[in-house]
């Protein structure tokens, strides 16, 4: 398990994100072609292991995710977006299967941008997870 997974279980805890963005369209990694809106897609950005003077058997991680909301219009994105760092912003000890001392915290937002094509609303939010894993 990794900081992606721990987002997701914090996503889809959350009743507001749910009743926006049905579970199946919460995910790791981008989505698969003709897929419905709106869409929420998790990817890790960067990850660093704590090196301990007296390591033992396990390491604290720090990694960057970054969350992109996918929506049919700028009031959706920004409804969705809201409800997003909502339900994962300042997450502390939540339980995730095979890390321990899980902790978010939101970080650098990215821009609203549109992929113009697909007439797709998009926007980025990243969020710091630390967490401890085994060696």
């Amino acid at each position: 398990m990794d900081g992606v997974a721990a987002m997701v279980k914090a996503l889809l805890s959350d009743a507001a994100v749910i009743e926006m963005v049905p579970a199946d369209r919460i995910s790791p990694g981008p989505s698969s072609l003709g897929f419905d809106l709106p869409w929420i897609a998790l990817e890790s950005v960067s990850k660093n292991d704590r090196n301990l003077p007296a390591p033992g058997e396990r390491r604290h991680v720090r990694e960057r995710v970054q969350v992109t909301v996918l929506a049919n219009d700028h009031p959706e994105r920004s409804a969705v977006m809201r409800a997003v760092r909502h339900a994962a912003a300042d997450l502390l000890d939540i339980e995730v299967d095979g890390i321990d001392a899980v902790t978010i915290h939101t970080d650098s937002a990215g821009p609203d941008f549109m992929i113009e094509d697909a007439s797709i609303w998009c926007r980025t939010q990243d969020f710091l997870v630390t967490y401890s894993e085994p060696r």
